[in-house]
């Protein structure tokens, strides 16, 4: 499932352990024992990806069933919980951690929103793509521009034409200096619904400038 976590106690062909005169199985006590104690030498933050190789790495030690993971989008770099060996000596977060966190969110939501839109619930969707978009991610254009893209469509789907512009509108500041798929993606979409709300004047303009773009890219230096 797109934008989904998925962590198993062990693997399909391999049944999960119950240790005698132990009250967790192996897998559900080992990682009980990681959030509770934390990771030595371990981040800040746990992420499913650290919990993940963490838990693999020792059950592995014990001879026990190695759990297993699928995720999409990178969803396993969603924080899960504080390292607790490490908050105990006072170590700060690092620099980019945030960053990290918001990246994760913005991709997430993106992910979740699509599913719900494919379900025929566009919706449903709509609140969860809006807090993407207030997300600031550093060299994260990319992503931000999906989240444009996709919220765009969907509003233009459930008759508010207005917002979908305005959404547009913004993803076109940002991308008005770039040649790219994703400008010309923008410019096309953006010419459409104004034409479609009577605005041919600007959709042209629109338009005009996507086509200096790919002119600018093509234009050979002397």
């Amino acid at each position: 499932m797109d934008g989904a976590f998925v962590l198993t106690a062990s693997p399909r062909d391999r049944v999960a352990l119950a240790p005698d005169g132990e009250r967790h199985t192996a897998f559900t006590g080992e990682m009980l024992t990681l959030l509770r104690d934390g990771i030595e030498d371990g981040p800040e933050l746990i992420d499913l990806d650290t919990l993940h190789r963490v838990l693999e790495e020792r059950l592995r030690a014990k001879n026990r069933p190695l759990p297993q993971r699928s995720q999409e989008n990178g969803v396993g770099r969603l924080p899960l919980a504080r390292n607790r060996a490490r908050a105990a000596r006072h170590v700060p977060a690092g620099p980019v951690l945030a960053t990290d966190v918001r990246a994760a969110m913005v991709a997430a939501g993106l992910g979740v929103a699509r599913m719900l839109r494919a379900a025929g619930r566009s919706r449903d969707a709509l609140p969860v793509l809006r807090p993407a978009l207030q997300e600031q991610v550093p060299d994260g254009e990319r992503n931000l521009l999906a989240v444009q893209l996709e919220l765009s469509d969907m509003l233009a789907e459930n008759g508010r034409t207005r917002e979908a512009i305005e959404v547009l509108e913004q993803a076109f500041q940002q991308v008005h200096k770039i040649y790219g798929p994703d400008a010309l993606l923008v410019c096309r979409r953006l010419a459409d619904l104004l034409q479609e709300s009577g605005n041919h004047i600007q959709a042209c303009e629109v338009l005009k400038h996507a086509l200096e773009l790919a002119e600018d890219q093509l234009r050979v230096p002397d």
